[in-house]
């Protein structure tokens, strides 16, 4: 289990969230509407918006660390209304990601028990918990808010998503 590789990766997708969110507030600019409108998209009415996808991506990613790691994860209020806002949500996230080394996950084996604070008295093993519960999640409103996006014509793509590649010549 490579909890440390992990929470690097969750931390660049979000930085790459990010751009991605700066290139739809640009497309709004130069469309000349709010790019405040974007917050509540979603594409069913029963769907969860889009503000909700930035804040669950960014709980998954700082939960997970700090449940592999023993450490307290940061509180932060579900109140972002605007774009800046929910920018500022993943700068917050990257910060506390960015504290994070590999010696914090030396103590966490696959069998370790993470407790689930929205499942009392449930637990999973840090292996299931990392690799089946919060990749996928965190992935899913990723691409959600990404999405989103691209259905309300945010000229974006797969390398937007993906973010910039160490590509070598070979």
């Amino acid at each position: 289990m490579d909890s440390y590789r992990v929470v690097k990766q969750f931390a660049r997708t979000l930085r790459n969230l990010d751009g991605v969110l700066e290139k739809a507030v640009k497309h709004a600019e130069a469309r000349k509407f709010d790019a405040n409108n974007f917050v509540t998209a979603r594409l069913f009415p029963d769907m969860r918006p889009f503000a909700f996808q930035i804040q669950t991506a960014c709980d998954n990613a700082k939960n997970a660390a700090a449940n592999l790691s023993g450490k307290a994860a940061p509180r932060h209020e579900d109140t972002e209304t605007t774009m800046a806002e929910l920018r500022a949500r993943i700068a917050k996230c990257l910060a506390f990601l960015d504290t994070f080394t590999a010696a914090d996950f030396e103590a966490t084996r696959a069998d370790t028990m993470i407790r689930l604070p929205n499942r009392p008295g449930k637990a999973l093993p840090a292996e299931e918990y990392l690799y089946a519960r919060q990749m996928p999640n965190f992935y899913f409103h990723v691409t959600t808010a990404y999405d989103l996006l691209r259905h309300g014509g945010v000229e974006i793509g797969k390398s937007d998503y993906l973010g910039p590649l160490g590509f070598v010549d070979a």
